[in-house]
């Protein structure tokens, strides 16, 4: 079985099975090994290379897009968080105050504010000492006197016989990548409670 086996491979199919060298004259093993030498190159070409360094450029620059966008998009919603607090602050004391509350006893004018005119504030700190780096905004009530207590007619805003007054902020910012304006509103109502 080996002595046909053998004669197999000499038979022409040394490429095949790798036997029979031995026996061969010691030119023909040379070429032979020659030959799979050149046939084995498993190295990668400049092309090839340059192929695969595009390819993962691209894919990289990807990838870094979108970390970038969704640190923008954290940021933002960071900012609308502060601008919901600050709305959240100016609201609690504008309710607790109650109808009669506004400046001067007034149910026309706010506790929080004095004028239709916005008011600054810092909805970033950025943590640092420096404030020229903080992100500010600004806030101002919307409706203001006379369209808090009035309908477009002159006469007081009631529900039911009960007269309330509307309270309402507004906070606008601008991004600082894309310079975007940004806004958040709040409203509420405030009705007339009886002292007796």
């Amino acid at each position: 079985m080996l002595k046909s086996y053998r004669s197999f491979c000499h038979g022409g199919f040394i490429n095949d099975c790798g036997y029979g060298l031995r026996n061969r004259p010691q030119k023909n093993r040379l070429r032979i090994l020659k030959k799979n030498k050149q046939k084995n190159n498993n190295g990668l070409t400049l092309v090839e290379s340059l192929i695969c360094i595009t390819l993962l450029a691209v894919l990289l620059v990807g990838i870094l897009g979108s970390f970038v966008i969704a640190n923008l998009a954290s940021s933002r919603a960071r900012h609308r968080m502060a601008a919901i607090n600050i709305l959240k602050e100016y609201m609690e004391r504008e309710m607790r105050a109650g109808y009669d509350g506004g400046v001067g006893g007034e149910a026309d004018y706010y506790e929080t504010v004095t004028s239709s005119a916005p008011v600054g504030v810092t909805l970033d700190h950025r943590g640092t000492a420096d404030t020229a780096d903080d992100l500010t905004g600004t806030i101002a009530p919307d409706p203001y006197y006379p369209d808090n207590v009035e309908n477009a007619d002159g006469s007081q805003i009631t529900y039911l016989g009960v007269p309330f007054k509307i309270v309402g902020f507004v906070v606008t910012w601008n991004e600082d990548v894309n310079r975007v304006s940004c806004s958040e509103r709040a409203v509420s109502y405030v009705a007339y409670h009886s002292s007796s």
